[in-house]
């Protein structure tokens, strides 16, 4: 990807409104995000599992935002509670990097459509679905999906970019960003990671 294109994503990222700092990560660092990552859903006591950092090694490029609360609310659910989907026949998959998975509960986001089937609520920011469960013996865990990145998608094709998706780090790996690009340790000020492949030249 020329530098040119890579200069037009540093723009379209920093003109972000809430957008403070945006940083390139290079392939070093990217993997001691991802190996961070793996170590710390290892040592947490609760089943944890951050899919979309796992995946941006898979991606061409990787990037970092610093941002504060003046950066849009999510779309869709950034935490999910789910069970491996191993019998095909959850009836609202989520499915992430080729595998299904039934989403037992979620995370609450704003202007949520009104829930028609049974709820229990967590802390008014999460709920659990309970008739969705398999069943008390069946294994679940926290899921943090790969999120799309729509300031970034509806340019993908002037841009010759493919594959976009965006992740919060965990602690760990937020720790290692911020010290290793000045960041503030503030928890005024968020990060997020943008990640995405080279596709045709861009126009």
């Amino acid at each position: 990807m020329g530098t040119m294109t890579l200069e037009r994503v540093e723009k379209i990222l920093k003109g972000i409104p809430g957008v403070v700092e945006v940083a390139r990560l290079d392939g070093g660092q990217r993997w001691r995000a991802i190996d961070l990552e793996s170590a710390y859903e290892v040592s947490s006591v609760l089943p944890v599992r951050n899919l979309g950092v796992k995946l941006l090694g898979t991606r061409d490029h990787c990037y970092v935002i610093l941002k504060d609360r003046r950066f849009r609310s999510p779309k869709a659910p950034t935490v999910y509670l789910v069970e491996q989907d191993l019998r095909g026949d959850a009836a609202q998959p989520l499915e992430v990097d080729g595998a299904r998975y039934a989403v037992v509960g979620e995370e609450v986001v704003e202007g949520h459509a009104e829930y028609t089937e049974e709820v229990i609520p967590l802390e008014g920011s999460f709920v659990m679905f309970p008739g969705r469960r398999s069943g008390p013996d069946v294994p679940c865990s926290f899921m943090l999906p790969p999120l799309p990145f729509p300031e970034l998608d509806r340019e993908a094709a002037a841009l010759g970019i493919s594959g976009i998706i965006s992740i919060s780090p965990s602690v760990a790996a937020d720790q290692f960003i911020r010290e290793t690009f000045g960041f503030p340790p503030t928890n005024a000020l968020a990060t997020l990671l943008v990640g995405f492949n080279s596709t045709s030249p861009a126009r």
